[in-house]
């Protein structure tokens, strides 16, 4: 088979996933995106549950490395590299439709408790890198402890950036991630960190 193949599978579905959501999407309509038989598509993926866990995974890797590269970017001041990574978050969760998430949630369970599970480690990563140097550089208030921020930040992360909630707003999820950052850069950061932010 093409090597080619899984790719294009990939790309197709995945448009097709994140615009109209995982129930509304058949098997028989990627083969038919992808140009390719239903017989050839099962021989790169078994079924529609393991297409969807490895677009995840594939998109989570790929985030990954983004913020990796942007937060070892050293050189750079540290607020600088919190906006590339806000924006880096915010491009990677406008792929995904509201639509998408709900489907996701209820029938894929296991992907998306690993997208959880990755919103809690991946991303803890990378707020104690920005807490730990905005604090040295006066940027983020000192007398606010690590765990505190770290808290606040994944009790607003799990309770507002759900699909309920994006549907409920009828806010595009990557608004809602915009607007929950710029309330806890508001509350975290010190005048100096405000400035060199905005």
């Amino acid at each position: 088979m093409d090597h080619q193949v899984p790719d294009r599978i990939v790309a197709a579905s995945r448009e097709l996933f994140f615009s109209r959501g995982i129930r509304n999407v058949t098997m028989d309509e990627i083969a038919s995106a992808c140009g390719i038989s239903k017989k050839t598509l099962y021989l790169s993926f078994s079924s529609k549950e393991e297409l969807v866990d490895h677009i995840m995974s594939r998109m989570r890797d790929e985030l990954v490395e983004r913020i990796r590269d942007i937060l070892n970017a050293s050189r750079e001041p540290i607020l600088k590299r919190v906006k590339e990574v806000i924006n880096a978050v915010s491009s990677h969760s406008l792929r995904f439709s509201p639509l998408f998430l709900e489907d996701m949630k209820r029938v894929q369970p296991g992907a998306w408790r690993e997208l959880q599970a990755y919103k809690h480690n991946g991303i803890a990563d990378a707020i104690h890198t920005i807490i730990r140097e905005g604090q040295a550089q006066g940027y983020i208030r000192s007398p606010l402890s690590e765990g505190f921020i770290i808290h606040v930040c994944f009790t607003l992360i799990d309770d507002i950036l759900t699909p309920e909630t994006s549907l409920e707003l009828s806010m595009p999820f990557h608004d809602l991630f915009e607007n929950v950052m710029s309330l806890l850069f508001e509350g975290f950061l010190t005048q100096e960190g405000k400035k060199a932010l905005y």
